[in-house]
């Protein structure tokens, strides 16, 4: 069963801590549904697992240490560790990646499901890709047949919502990108304002999807960034300049 343990945690690259306080919380939630009485489960050194049931005999607790090979069958023992620490790994990276939520990411279609969604490769963080969705309803109409949402065709989304699922009983994390909403215009204004970006201060007031934005802005926004925006979304970019933001 070490073995088991060790080469699970490598698979799914978590720390030893995590790996412990999976192991225990995992075998002990089973174990004790299974005999309908608390049961505690400790990970000794080695790897050595520990099985204590607790119970109530005249009104005295009584503790029994449990043989868990006797109990558990090797392959009902990885079942178990795995189906777990899969679990553990995908709210890990739904943890980590929640963070980056609002934000602008560049990706690359890698399929078209006409009438339903998109596949994006991204990259959250770097050199570590994963693929993304971006639903039919969260595109605007100009670009659902227009030919700019092709597999290969690099784009800018909206990262909205990052969350773990269960894609036939195995843990996933989905994440779902848009194109459609205000906080991808300002976002991109920022990209194209590069390390200008923090002498403006502006937002999206209204979006019409393809067919206009209306930015709110205390100064001038230079030209280019204003097309290279508009080529992006494909829509114009309205800019109204203002004295203060409310």
């Amino acid at each position: 069963m070490q073995s088991i343990i060790l080469s699970l945690a490598s698979r799914y690259t978590l720390s030893t801590a995590e790996v412990i306080q999976e192991v225990e919380s995992a075998f002990a939630r089973q174990l004790s549904q299974w005999y309908r009485q608390e049961v505690m489960v400790f990970l000794r050194e080695g790897m050595q697992l520990e099985v204590v049931t607790y119970s109530k005999l005249n009104g005295l607790p009584v503790q029994q240490i449990l043989d868990l090979p006797a109990v558990l069958s090797r392959n009902q023992f990885k079942a178990i560790l795995e189906n777990h620490l899969a679990m553990a790994a995908v709210i890990k990276q739904v943890r980590l990646l929640k963070g980056f939520e609002r934000r602008l990411l560049w990706g690359e279609v890698v399929c078209n499901r006409v009438g339903d969604h998109l596949l994006v490769e991204i990259e959250i963080i770097p050199d570590e890709p994963i693929i993304a969705t971006c639903p039919l309803n969260r595109i605007g109409l100009h670009e659902r047949h227009a030919g700019r949402l092709q597999p290969g065709q690099r784009r800018a989304f909206h990262l909205r919502r990052v969350e773990p699922v269960l894609v036939n009983d195995t843990p996933r994390t989905k994440v779902v990108l848009d194109r459609v909403s205000k906080t991808l215009t300002e976002n991109l204004l920022r990209h194209y304002l590069g390390d200008r970006a923090d002498r403006f201060h502006f937002r999206c007031l209204k979006r019409y999807v393809g067919h206009k934005s209306i930015v709110l802005t205390t100064r001038r926004l230079p030209r280019e960034v204003i097309i290279a925006v508009d080529r992006e979304l494909q829509e114009r970019i309205e800019v109204r300049i203002v004295k203060a933001l409310s």
